[in-house]
């Protein structure tokens, strides 16, 4: 009787990996605010004037006691190169003085990646803390951020899977039909009772959902209510609770039960991937 064949081993295919620039801006000693690090690759000016002058625009009563909690995310296209900036925000080490302050970290996306789902922002927000955590006096020229790519031949979650724990479909068809309609329009989401960590995770849902395939172009964002004087950098502000801000702007909560605008016509590809994450 002939040995039975063994069968081949499966060999598992390594995974792509990817290096993102990035810095941190922060205050130093004698020195006050500024770049503090930055990986070697870093072209500086070339993305860092997508921030302005909002690198840390965290509202004063925050900043004012070292015990309040600092930590929110923020999201700006640099469409120069087809990238999406992610900033997490958090507190940074006292200055000379003890006095408190906050640390902007920021890593340079590709937006292809992105938009496939290949790579995600949790996933980029991950590396940059696992690089805080090693580092966290980091300073000068640093090494990249590491991030391992999903494989084309693995099924991927559909983009904002889970959704629907944050916010009600009538409201994002709502937030769809507004950033449709006008390009210019500025939303102030309002989660009321929400943790940092909610609106961190909605953010990051509602950009990668809206800008899946290129349908609705990337936008400024961030998931809490900024200074005033930073308001009107960004078109999507994601607040526990209400905030001044011009005519510009339009409040929208996120527990609606049915959508305060209609759908625009011609771009029935975008409602349907809502309906996909929210499974219906």
């Amino acid at each position: 009787m002939p040995d039975a064949q063994m069968e081949a081993p499966v060999l598992e295919t390594p995974a792509e990996v990817l290096q993102l620039e990035h810095w941190i801006y922060g205050a130093s000693p004698e020195k006050g605010y500024g770049t503090k690090a930055e990986s070697a690759g870093l072209n500086g000016p070339l993305y860092q004037r997508y921030l302005g002058n909002h690198f840390t625009p965290v509202r004063v009563e925050k900043t004012a006691s070292g015990s309040t909690v600092i930590d929110a995310r923020m999201i700006h296209p640099a469409p120069a190169n087809d990238e999406v900036l992610l900033s997490v925000l958090g507190r940074g080490a006292a200055d000379e003085y003890n006095r408190p302050t906050i640390a902007n970290h920021t890593v340079v996306i590709p937006g292809g990646f992105l938009r496939s789902g290949r790579l995600t922002l949790t996933q980029a927000e991950a590396a940059i803390l696992d690089f805080d955590r090693r580092l966290p006096k980091a300073s000068g020229r640093v090494e990249p951020l590491t991030v391992r790519l999903s494989s084309d031949t693995v099924p991927r979650e559909s983009p904002g899977s889970g959704i629907r724990r944050y916010i009600t479909r009538a409201a994002v068809d709502t937030l769809v039909s507004r950033f449709l309609a006008d390009s210019h329009g500025r939303t102030l989401l309002l989660c009321r009772g929400s943790t940092h960590q909610y609106r961190n995770e909605l953010l990051y849902k509602l950009v990668e959902l809206l800008h899946a395939g290129g349908e609705i172009p990337l936008f400024t964002a961030i998931s809490d209510a900024p200074t005033l004087s930073a308001m009107n950098h960004f078109r999507l502000a994601i607040s526990s609770r209400g905030v001044r801000a011009d005519g510009t702007w339009t409040l929208l909560d996120a527990s609606i039960d049915r959508p305060t605008l209609q759908p625009v016509r011609g771009r029935a590809p975008v409602y349907s991937r809502v309906a996909e994450a929210f499974g219906t």
